[in-house]
């Protein structure tokens, strides 16, 4: 019994150094450069099966205009939503959302 528990001893000792040793250290962490960001357009055209043009506008042209960010409507985290009903019957006993 005893010679057991030492050759499970020693296996274990052995598995945990291999196990210890096989870990790489941690490789410093480089800083993100948004220049270095590589883009890779793909030119390829599809073929949808069917002529579009009559389900267009007259002189439709998808690269014409502008587009702003200040179109996008941005929903502010900290902006109360009103649902028009009151919601604590259909919740949990002590439901709290903020609880992580």
């Amino acid at each position: 019994m005893n010679y057991r528990n030492f050759k499970l001893g020693m296996l274990a000792g052995v598995a945990f150094v291999a196990a210890a040793s096989a870990m790489k250290p941690e490789a410093p962490k480089a800083e993100f450069d948004i220049n270095k960001v590589v883009f890779i357009e793909d030119a390829q055209d599809y073929e949808l099966g069917f002529d579009t043009a009559p389900y267009l506008p007259e002189n439709f042209d998808p690269y014409s205009g502008s587009f702003s960010l200040k179109a996008i409507n941005y929903m502010d985290e900290c902006d109360h939503v009103e649902l028009g009903f009151n919601t604590s019957g259909y919740l949990p006993e002590g439901f709290d959302p903020y609880i992580q």
